[in-house]
């Protein structure tokens, strides 16, 4: 059956947007029972791009006209339209009707519901979630406490010496028969010949990388930082003290740095890579807004002397709920999410980060004013 259906409900912040309207059904369809299922689903716009789906709300009733009002369910209140050359989120309603022999009716319609959205401020968001880390390996290395000072150098050591063996494996295995490799042969898993050199390369590059995040760890403690206790993701209009946020100290005196506090929306969405027993499920976050929430220049701070004392002021959420969007998400790899985290910058040792949780966020906080 050829039938165009629709279901609307009011634009979101409106006084009666807990109403869905369903109309367009068919005659023949009065005294039909119906199943009727809400779901978000999200749409990754690249090539090979993997969707996902979740199902919001199911009922079955007893069709008595063509066109009805249904409460809109909590689950789809909390839910909203977004589009973006990289992702596209929709709310659709699937109605099956129990009115076949062999097949019954199913009807697909989109149910527009946008979040309206002013611009962001004009910021880089990967920037400001991600900001560019420059820091002194030797002052590093020396204000971090003894045993963490062992561990660094002893994953350099172990590193020089790892990727030194592993790049002589690539070069005799480059130049060797395939039956006479020590590691690195000359095909791939589905038959290709490939560069033992390159696989070589490859893997001295993964090697290098995971031991320079293990010794980012490890430079990041020259000072202890913490979230507060019960740190929560206020209401609109609720306002947190700066000094109530974190807690910590440095070994070592620190001169200027900078905390910030910020947050971002991410798009969140998967892609197919690759061919045959190479193929791989690729996923991928990129921040599309931002905002900086809370930022205090800190000339000097004492060693061993907490930081909170030298935070002045509060952090208003406003910007948040005005120029970002609250989750939606079908599942943890798909949708839009929202981080908030605070940076402790400086200019010569590594960045402190401390992601927040999203606990406490209230859907209703990011409507617009009625």
């Amino acid at each position: 059956m050829n039938q165009q259906i629709s279901a609307e409900c009011l634009p979101i912040g409106s006084s009666a947007a807990d109403r869905l309207r369903i109309s367009g059904l068919p005659a023949t369809a009065i005294g039909k029972r119906a199943n009727i299922e809400i779901k978000l689903e999200v749409e990754t716009r690249r090539s090979r791009g993997v969707n996902a789906d979740k199902s919001l709300h199911k009922q079955t009733l007893v069709l008595t006209q063509t066109s009805f009002e249904l409460p809109l369910p909590a689950s789809v209140r909390s839910a909203y339209c977004y589009e973006s050359p990289a992702l596209r989120v929709a709310i659709k309603l699937h109605l099956k009707i129990d009115d076949g022999i062999l097949f019954d009716t199913k009807l697909v319609t989109e149910i527009a519901r946008p979040l309206p959205r002013p611009p962001a401020p004009s910021v880089d968001a990967a920037k400001l979630i991600e900001p560019a880390d420059k820091f002194d390996f030797s002052a590093n290395l020396k204000a971090i406490p003894p045993h963490n000072r062992l561990i660094v150098l002893a994953l350099s050591a172990l590193a020089v010496v790892l990727i030194g063996v592993n790049s002589l494996l690539g070069v005799h295995d480059q130049f060797t028969a395939n039956t006479a490799v020590y590691w690195y042969d000359h095909s791939g898993s589905d038959g290709d010949s490939e560069s033992p050199m390159l696989k070589s390369l490859i893997g001295s590059g993964g090697l290098g990388l995971a031991v320079w995040f293990a010794i980012r760890r490890q430079f990041r403690r020259y000072m202890q930082i913490q979230l507060r206790p019960g740190v929560k993701f206020p209401r609109r209009g609720q306002r947190l003290l700066a000094r109530d946020l974190i807690h910590g100290s440095a070994r070592v005196p620190l001169e200027k740095a900078t905390l910030r506090v910020v947050a971002v929306n991410d798009e969140k969405g998967q892609y197919k890579d690759g061919s045959g027993t190479k193929e791989r499920t690729v996923s991928f976050t990129t921040p599309v807004r931002g905002v900086l929430i809370y930022e205090q220049f800190l000339p000097y701070l004492p060693a061993r002397t907490p930081v909170e004392t030298y935070l002045e002021g509060e952090l208003d959420f406003a910007l948040v709920f005005d120029h970002l969007y609250p989750p939606v998400k079908p599942c943890n790899s798909h949708g839009i999410d929202l981080r908030w985290e605070v940076q402790l910058l400086h200019p010569l040792f590594v960045d402190q980060e401390l992601g927040c949780t999203t606990d406490g966020l209230v859907f209703d906080d990011f409507q617009p004013p009625p």
